[in-house]
């Protein structure tokens, strides 16, 4: 089998890039794959800075409703040209496409190429955030339904995503789910904390609230840094650290400003995913405190592999799979339900620890949950339409 793989996500800095890069990887080498490669071969990254003024006005432009249609229209043609030239050079006989917000490409390309078959990774609809205010949204979402039964294969990351977006044209053999891994080779327990933090300039007697993501408007840190405010009151041990860089960045950081909190939050911005495992094993506990319903938050299993205390939100994904009290704390996502659950662990050290390095989660990672056996799901699923 000769498999193209199509992901924009592969060279960007979020979680989107970790899955394109670790499937890639995982499928290197297979037998059942003679051939295999990745389009776009080079994504140029439009890094955001926050004292990029155009990154401001493209995000105005975006609010628009009508323009939105203008936007996702626009979108649905980029690279468009680039990659029928590959798919004719390279003559895969698979193509699984990472959807962003092209879905409106599977069209074209069954057009032209009607014999290829076409798989599909779908993380979420683009109307749930870039596009949420899109103009003429119901049509949108049924044409998005009506494309993806083009698809010879769709990949969905949870039952509540595949459920919203093909409603009642699910087919239980063409839209499939399997959620996402983590590399327990990259995220694991280390004993020795102390050094650790001492290597990685973290204060030893600080009691250290961490948050790992991209730093998007939809995941609300500003609840997280406003409960962390009434927590850290007294407690001048207390420090929350954000790691991630977004397009949020700018207002997250006035937030902690105007809060006076500047020498409590401390925003990492962008760190190497090599060390990330680093940073999660100084914290005291992780938080993940809001995801939207249809996701299936890497950073959750990442935390859990590092294993150190987690606070997660309340979603499908997290309750299928973890116990709220016994694997992590589960928290509804407002302010003093967040507030209420890092108290909680904080005046419970023994919790703290029972939640630590908890074997039989890890090996659930392990043995459920990695990159490894996310691949091996999809190849299979591939092979049968093939």
């Amino acid at each position: 089998m000769r498999l193209l793989y199509y992901s924009t996500s592969y060279y960007a800095n979020h979680g989107g890039s970790i899955q394109s890069k670790e499937l890639f990887k995982n499928f290197k080498d297979r037998e059942q794959i003679t051939a295999l490669e990745l389009f776009p071969d080079l994504v140029i990254k439009k890094e955001i800075s926050i004292d990029n003024a155009k990154w401001d006005y493209k995000s105005f432009l975006k609010k628009s409703s009508i323009l939105q249609v203008l936007f996702f229209y626009r979108r649905n043609q980029f690279y468009l040209k680039d990659l029928f030239n590959k798919i004719i050079m390279f003559k895969p006989d698979v193509i699984l496409i990472q959807i962003d917000s092209n879905f409106l490409q599977i069209k074209y390309i069954k057009k032209r190429f009607p014999d290829l078959k076409i798989c599909t990774q779908i993380n979420g609809s683009p109307f749930d955030e870039p596009y949420f205010k899109i103009a003429f949204k119901k049509k949108f979402l049924k044409l998005q339904r009506n494309l993806y039964q083009l698809s010879d294969l769709n990949i969905f990351i949870s039952d509540y995503s595949r459920n919203e977006i093909m409603n009642n044209r699910m087919d239980q053999s063409r839209d499939i789910v399997i959620h996402n891994g983590t590399d327990v080779e990259k995220f694991y327990p280390i004993q020795n904390k102390a050094k650790l933090r001492e290597s990685l300039a973290y204060h030893p007697q600080n009691f250290i609230l961490g948050y790992v993501g991209t730093l998007d408007y939809h995941k609300k840190l500003d609840i997280l840094i406003k409960a962390f405010a009434d927590f850290a009151h007294n407690r001048e041990e207390a420090v929350l650290v954000i790691i991630g860089d977004g397009p949020a960045y700018k207002e997250i950081e006035a937030l902690i400003i105007k809060m006076n909190l500047k020498n409590r939050i401390f925003l990492e911005g962008w760190v190497d995913h090599e060390k990330i495992n680093d940073h999660i094993n100084c914290f005291d506990i992780a938080v993940h405190h809001y995801a939207n319903a249809y996701m299936n938050p890497l950073k959750v299993f990442e935390y859990l592999s590092a294993g150190v205390p987690v606070i997660a939100p309340n979603i499908p994904s997290i309750n299928a799979y973890f116990k709220n009290g016994r694997d992590l704390l589960i928290t509804s996502g407002t302010q003093k339900d967040i507030y209420d659950k890092i108290i909680y662990l904080y005046n419970n050290p023994a919790k703290r620890t029972e939640l630590s390095n908890k074997k039989a989660i890890i090996k659930k990672m392990e043995n459920n949950f990695t990159w490894k056996n996310y691949s091996n799901r999809i190849l299979s699923h591939i092979q049968k339409i093939f």
